[in-house]
């Protein structure tokens, strides 16, 4: 176990001790078909993020539920504290497991953007994006990917205008199941409550959106450094 924390740690050149991270995410459930919603919100911790430790902080920018070809998708799009790239890929891959447990989606995809860039879901691309997570439990069943995992990220800090700059890492399979192996199950967070709540009293806003950010089509692609939406 500790050679594996090791070879994790090492990838990503910060300290080799076991992150444990809290984050947050709303699930949204979308009617069949196309379902696309537009909300802000975030869910903060008292603590900063250390070198040990992910701040968990995060906000949820958008999120969709979506038909492609009668396979179902989930995306969704997080402005996050933390800005080791590390603690941005241990937040996601809890993310996309919750949502893949409690959603049954045959495709989730998580964009991750620094909070200190754009609000707005239109603005956050390229360069926004430190870090993208890409799952499918059964890949037999996606037109988009032929793995499970998938994770990709800037192998560096967002600048102060929330911009990725650096090399484009795409995680090996058995670092991806060491993080997952370590992690703590993610149940949701307090914040999760709140937005519920507010939806519940008709307080949502629907965006009329319903195309796929991650930019996964109908074909099935190779999970090299070119794919997806990080370092473009």
């Amino acid at each position: 176990m500790a050679a594996a924390k090791r070879r994790l740690f090492s990838a990503f050149r910060i300290s080799r001790k076991l992150i444990l991270i809290t984050g947050g995410f709303l699930v949204l459930l979308g009617a069949s078909g196309t379902a696309t919603l537009l909300f802000g919100g975030g869910f903060h911790f008292s603590k900063g993020e250390t070198a040990d430790m992910a701040s968990g902080s995060c906000k949820t920018i958008y999120t969709s539920k979506f038909l492609r070809s009668g396979e179902r998708r989930l995306v969704a799009v997080i402005r996050a504290d933390d800005e080791k790239p590390a603690h941005r890929v241990q937040t996601g891959l809890r993310i996309a497991r919750f949502l893949s447990e409690s959603e049954k989606p045959d495709l989730v995809t998580i964009q991750m953007a620094d909070m200190h860039g754009p609000e707005s879901r239109i603005d956050i691309r390229g360069p926004m994006i430190g870090t993208e997570i890409v799952y499918a439990p059964n890949p037999n069943r996606s037109r988009a990917t032929n793995r499970v995992w998938e994770v990709r990220y800037i192998d560096a800090k967002p600048s102060r205008m929330g911009y990725y700059f650096g090399q484009k890492i795409s995680l090996p399979e058995d670092e991806i199941e060491t993080v997952l192996r370590e992690v703590e199950p993610f149940h949701g967070c307090d914040g999760d409550l709140v937005e519920t709540a507010a939806l519940d009293s008709g307080h949502g806003e629907s965006s009329g959106h319903a195309e796929d950010v991650a930019g996964h089509g109908d074909e099935k692609a190779a999970a090299d450094d070119g794919h997806g939406s990080s370092g473009h």
